[in-house]
């Protein structure tokens, strides 16, 4: 099967705190080109992205994103190459509900 540009994820709701926004599949390679997070609320959220090998607590070490503040009706984009393999997951820690992400790729199986 060739490789195709595609939506890996979402578009899907953040929840408050940290959860999981992608986990990939076993004998996957995925190739991460942009990432959408759009903030439709009234007021300015925070969220910060890492990728990790099992779904837990987000290290330092892991951060993709940093604490970052996306503004009451604004968005955040992410245009670069981020690689993830098999099951790992991408996970948010945001600070309300509100935020919505998407991500766009390859999946290379």
């Amino acid at each position: 099967m060739p490789d195709t540009l595609d939506r890996l994820f979402g578009p899907a709701n953040l929840a408050s705190g940290y959860s999981a926004a992608f986990t990939g599949t076993a004998a996957h390679i995925y190739t991460i080109k942009t990432i959408h997070i759009v903030n439709p609320t009234a007021a300015a959220i925070t969220v910060k992205l890492a990728i990790e090998a099992t779904s837990g607590a987000q290290a330092d070490s892991e951060l993709i994103l940093p604490t970052a503040t996306i503004e009451a009706g604004g968005f955040a984009h992410y245009d670069g190459l981020i690689i993830m393999e098999g099951t790992e997951v991408l996970t948010a820690t945001t600070s309300a509900t509100g935020l919505t992400i998407s991500g766009h790729g390859l999946d290379q199986s």
